[in-house]
């Protein structure tokens, strides 16, 4: 029997596809996965056991000519549900599909904080992950199921706190002062501090670095795998909501995530050995996945979440 699984992006989403995979693989040991992804996300994949053959979407690769790489599979699990990932699994010969929830109306009730539609279009499940894994079987309970990234040969660090404090949104962005605070706080206590994230948050490093040398930054300097084994290497993480947070959570880490914006019933919330950080202020959750304006024009949702609350929640994971 074989399975094409299909996400294109983004790296939080694919991340969290892993709890699928995993699951699907352990529940048909024989089977064989195809993974069809963007290219530029195979990287991370490549030699997971869950996954026996990567299908990378190529920049200008039409959908046609893609789909014929594929050729025949038995069933198709759509984990994306996008128009991209729709005409795909039209495209593909098979002899079922099936589509994960996308709980379209109930996030928007969360956004326009309507009370009514909340009530009408109530979620069923805890979160994607749950959505994901009873495509697999419906009465499957896989509440304590995480995504996970397999590498080898790695040794954690215990001085070693790791940060990402990057995100795609701005509205979604810790200050970068409170970071460069945090940072310090654990510097004089005796952590090296380990700095991850793309080309564009290199300025933010900059920072938040500034003369310390007990902060190393390698922002902007890894792929996504040398990212994923050097933040294997820390004793804890602290990120934003973002696609490192996800990466954080797969890789086993104990994790410290700062939500402003987003909210629990968007279905991002990560799992595994993680502690959620948000304000109850009555304007959250203000956007599904976040934005470059704050409506209120100050940020509240993350400036009253102070370093040192941060750090003391850190300091309670790495003391047990």
């Amino acid at each position: 029997m074989n399975f094409l699984v299909i996400r294109f992006s983004s790296l939080g989403d694919i991340v969290q596809t892993t709890a699928f995979l995993d699951t699907l693989k352990k529940q048909y040991p024989d089977s064989k996965i195809l993974y069809a992804t963007k290219e530029e996300f195979g990287e991370l994949l490549q030699g997971q056991p869950y996954i026996d053959k990567l299908l990378l979407l190529k920049k200008n690769e039409s959908l046609i000519d893609f789909a014929k790489r594929i050729g025949r599979v038995e069933c198709i699990f759509d984990l994306h549900c996008t128009l991209r990932s729709i005409i795909l699994s039209l495209l593909v010969k098979t002899k079922c599909t099936k589509r994960v929830k996308k709980h379209g109306m109930f996030r928007r009730a969360l956004v326009y904080h309507s009370k009514l539609l909340e009530k009408v279009f109530k979620r069923d499940t805890i979160d994607n992950i749950e959505d994901q894994i009873k495509l697999i079987d419906e009465r499957f309970n896989g509440e304590k199921i995480k995504p996970v990234i397999y590498l080898k040969n790695i040794k954690r660090k215990e001085n070693v706190v790791g940060m990402a404090p990057g995100a795609r949104w701005k509205t979604k962005m810790w200050p970068k002062e409170y970071y460069k605070t945090l940072a310090n706080m654990l510097t004089d206590n005796g952590f090296e501090v380990h700095l991850f994230g793309s080309k564009d948050e290199i300025e933010i490093a900059s920072f938040i670095k500034n003369s310390n040398n007990m902060i190393h930054s390698f922002v902007g300097k890894l792929s996504l795998k040398e990212t994923a084994q050097k933040m294997a290497e820390c004793s804890c993480f602290v990120s934003n909501d973002s696609g490192l947070m996800h990466l954080a959570v797969a890789l086993n880490l104990p994790l410290v995530a700062i939500f402003g914006p987003t909210v629990r019933g968007f279905g991002f919330f990560p799992r595994g050995k993680s502690l959620v950080l948000e304000s109850n202020v009555n304007c959250r959750p203000c956007s599904l996945h976040g934005t470059n304006r704050c409506r209120r024009n100050d940020l509240i949702c993350l400036y009253s979440i102070e370093p040192k609350t941060v750090f003391k929640s850190l300091m309670g994971i790495l003391n047990g």
